[in-house]
């Protein structure tokens, strides 16, 4: 399954996030579930060993102002060329397939924090 962190671990590495950013930056995206599971349903199928890429990006949508955003992409994985080289993953983006999404579902924190959170404070 997927790798797992602890609390504390989590409460100490957002906490350090924070220290690197200036006060009202964002700090966390809600997700809805049911987008991230069709980004999900569209990368798996991708043979090997099936990743996302998350970018960190600016802009506009059509419901709301200028904002944060994570931009989401499948990818698919190339073996290496060379012994003992390196697998790679390219981005699945319409260019390359044009069956690929590119996914910006997320909400940033701030507007959308949970305030009682202590990955929040």
């Amino acid at each position: 399954m997927g790798k797992t962190i602890d609390e504390p671990t989590a409460i100490a590495w957002t906490a350090a996030s924070r220290s690197r950013h200036a006060a009202g930056a964002t700090k966390a995206y809600l997700i809805p579930l049911d987008d991230l599971q069709g980004a999900i349903d569209e990368i798996k199928n991708q043979g090997g060993a099936p990743m996302a890429r998350a970018y960190l990006a600016y802009g506009s949508s059509d419901v709301g102002p200028d904002e944060d955003k994570l931009v989401i992409v499948g990818t698919t994985q190339v073996p290496p060329t060379m012994p003992g080289g390196k697998t790679t993953y390219l981005d699945l983006i319409p260019s390359r397939n044009p069956t690929s999404s590119i996914w910006d579902f997320t909400m940033p924190c701030p507007t959308e924090c949970d305030s009682t959170s202590p990955l929040d404070n």
